[in-house]
């Protein structure tokens, strides 16, 4: 082992085991001759005796100083010293070495050490990824936002983080056992621990949600917890973190808030409120008790949009949600549905009465709206229902409040009705006018009769009515009354007015040929012609191709035209018509709440008094002189009037007395076929000697 010839067999078995354990020495002389074993030699690459200077070359500089008073100590004092240091062998691997020294006088003239050197590379490299993973799990520790900490079997905390304590602002004597209590929000306290005891009780791992008051301020934070069992499976720790959660439960909060409400009003969303009525009508069931839903429609809103703008619109729904809610309990739900259109939740009705109660105090929100000067009135329909007697399920519950709502907005808007079973044979027979409408529409059974229109003054035929008529299956004739609800849909009533404006114009056209003095014919067109804002163009094109004249044809408009979603396309197709030479006709004068604001607007050449006055203008009811009133309005104005829905001569002598023009009406003729009217105009007083035909314009000068 040690560098002397002398040394035998034995000793060189010895070298071989220790070798072979890692193990090697080295004598050092006072004169700083280093000596080695054969195994250490080889391995390191260096001579069996070798010169200080050779040695401390070899070893990582940072070490050279502890490996050097290492030497001086042993050889100068009888004890044992130890180093470890970095060598790097010739063939540049590099080893982490022990090395022990001891003082010895064997062997050597004067003080003398024996070193025994032990390869701890490996130990090192254990130590060293130990560190690192260490460091790491410290650094993961630190800087994760989340805050470790660990319990004991029964849920109390025996150890939290530095960061937990500092974000808590708690000392850790506070913080352990229950202590993190003191700093959780006093709504959440009961419910986190429920949910811990349940997963104490269960072994279970637990995920809550909590306020926690950090920095004088509550954030929501998530503490999850985890159990490590013995060998036995019993719970020996509970390992488990908290987390800051708040910026992200606040947008959690936000985007759950705008998928349940209104953007404009911030009312319950129509989402939110199903939802509420379904939990609503379960809870009834249980409990036997009485739910209530109104819905709500403004009345005129969609005025508002077509007068003031989109913007006066928004503005008054958000007035109206902010009434609302004033004027009902907190507990009540309150929702936009869409539009104009609202809904109330009431979960615990007492009785029929309490909702009556509270839809007139809805109903007396009628104050006025007021925007860039201009006023309107925010009055509303309200149709209601109540469970159990209206419906057991939501949609059949909002179904009959919604058939209440058509009926009140129907019956003269401003008033509440709450759902009665003949309103839902009235929606049925609604939508079977709808079906007889457009079946006779698309079997060819619309047929077009005319009612005659005569001077009052020369009793000469002056014109025509188109009034529409049908043919049901069995070959009956039926007046439009029977399918009046079709005129509001605007694809039956655009299928009714195209299959008229033909019947008509074909049946002047061939007027035309037989030479005939028809005068002119008024067609009546249904407000929901204008929705699709192609009646003015479809009417002129029409008559173009029958070589008619624009004076041929008059149109017969009602307020009900100004009034809705057809309001603009109305006005420009009544100015359209009006430039191309088409009288416009404002029927039931006198029945409207704006007919004079029409009158200063529009084009209109005639009024037509409505039948209503003068079925009792011989009466002393003031009939008579709403009668005067309207003709003298027109004469004033320059605007000729008809009268419609004469039957007696009586009638006719007292509006030819008044000064009215033109009349219509059973006393000189009821509504007759298209096929018997060239006989009826022939036969007409003073039209005898008229029979030759004329001739037809070209359609392109029309």
């Amino acid at each position: 082992m040690i560098a002397h010839s002398g040394i035998g067999h034995n000793h060189r078995l010895v070298d071989t085991a220790l070798s072979a354990a890692g193990v090697g020495l080295c004598h050092v002389d006072s004169s700083g001759i280093f000596s080695f074993d054969d195994a250490t030699s080889e391995k390191l690459g260096i001579a069996r005796t070798a010169r200080f200077g050779e040695i401390i070359v070899r070893i990582e500089r940072d070490h050279r100083r502890d490996v050097l008073n290492m030497i001086r100590c042993v050889v100068g004092l009888p004890e044992q010293r130890s180093t470890e240091f970095l060598f790097t062998a010739s063939d540049g691997q590099r080893y982490w070495l022990r090395a022990i020294a001891r003082r010895t006088t064997e062997h050597c003239i004067s003080d003398c050490a024996v070193v025994t050197l032990i390869d701890v590379t490996s130990d090192r490299e254990a130590i060293e990824i130990l560190r690192q993973s260490e460091e790491h799990l410290r650094y993961t520790v630190e800087y994760n936002p989340q805050l470790p900490w660990i319990a004991d079997p029964h849920g109390r905390i025996i150890d939290v983080t530095d960061r937990w304590l500092a974000a808590t602002g708690m000392s850790r004597e506070t913080a352990l056992g229950e202590g993190w209590g003191a700093v959780t929000h006093p709504g959440d306290i009961e419910r986190v621990n429920e949910q811990i005891m349940l997963a104490l009780t269960s072994g279970n791992p637990f995920d809550v949600r909590m306020r926690l008051c950090v920095s004088g301020h509550y954030r929501w934070m998530r503490a999850q917890g985890y159990p490590r069992r013995d060998d036995k499976g019993n719970i020996i720790r509970w390992y488990g973190y908290t987390e800051d959660i708040h910026e992200q439960v606040l947008v959690e909060n936000q985007i759950r808030w705008n998928a349940e409400h209104d953007p404009l009003t911030g009312l319950a969303n129509r989402l939110l409120f199903n939802t509420s009525l379904e939990k609503s009508l379960a809870a009834a069931v249980q409990c036997l008790h009485r739910v209530g839903v109104l819905l709500i429609d403004l009345d005129h809103f969609k005025e508002v949009n077509d007068l003031l703008g989109h913007h006066a619109g928004d503005s008054l729904l958000q007035h109206y949600a902010s009434q609302l809610r004033e004027v009902l309990p907190p507990e009540v739900m309150v929702a936009r549905l869409g539009g104009d259109e609202f809904a109330i939740l009431f979960t615990h009705l007492t009785n029929r009465e309490e909702l009556v109660e509270w839809g007139e105090a809805i109903l007396n929100l009628r104050q006025d709206f007021a925007l860039d000067g201009s006023s309107m009135d925010c009055r509303a329909s309200i149709g209601a229902a109540i469970f159990p007697e209206h419906g057991h399920q939501p949609s059949e519950l909002l179904r009959h409040a919604d058939i209440a709502l058509y009926a009140a907005k129907d019956g003269g808007r401003g008033t509440m009705l709450i759902f009665e079973s003949k309103m839902q044979d009235e929606v049925r027979e609604r939508a079977a006018m709808v079906a007889r409408a457009r079946t006779a529409a698309k079997s060819g059974d619309i047929l077009a009769f005319y009612q005659p229109k005569v001077s009052l003054v020369t009793g000469e035929l002056t014109g025509f009515e188109a009034l529409l008529r049908w043919r049901d299956s069995m070959g009956n004739i039926h007046a439009p009354a029977s399918i009046v609800a079709a005129f509001e849909e605007a694809e039956v009533a655009d299928l009714l007015g195209e299959t008229m404006l033909a019947h008509v114009v074909n049946d002047i056209a061939a007027w035309k040929r037989m030479g005939l003095p028809y005068g002119n014919v008024a067609i009546n067109a249904a407000p929901a012609e204008f929705r699709q804002n192609n009646f003015a163009p479809r009417l002129i094109k029409s008559m173009r191709e029958a070589g008619l004249h624009p004076s041929d044809i008059e149109v017969e408009i009602t307020e009900g035209v100004f009034l809705g979603r057809g309001a603009d396309h109305a006005k420009d197709a009544i100015n359209r018509l009006s430039e191309n030479g088409t009288s416009i006709v404002l029927d039931d004068f006198g029945t409207g709440f704006a007919s004079l604001s029409h009158l200063r607007a529009l084009p209109v050449d005639m009024l037509k008094i409505d039948r209503s006055f003068v079925s009792h203008i011989n009466e002393a009811n003031g009939d008579a002189a709403i009668v005067s009133a309207i003709v003298n309005l027109g004469r004033n104005l320059g605007i000729k009037v008809i009268a419609e829905g004469i039957e007696t001569l009586a009638q006719a002598e007292v509006l030819r007395s008044f000064g009215c023009e033109f009349a219509q009406g059973y006393y000189f003729g009821v509504p007759t076929p298209a096929a018997q009217i060239p006989d009826l105009i022939r036969k007409w007083p003073g039209n005898e000697a008229r029979r030759g035909p004329v001739q037809l314009k070209d359609a392109r000068s029309a």
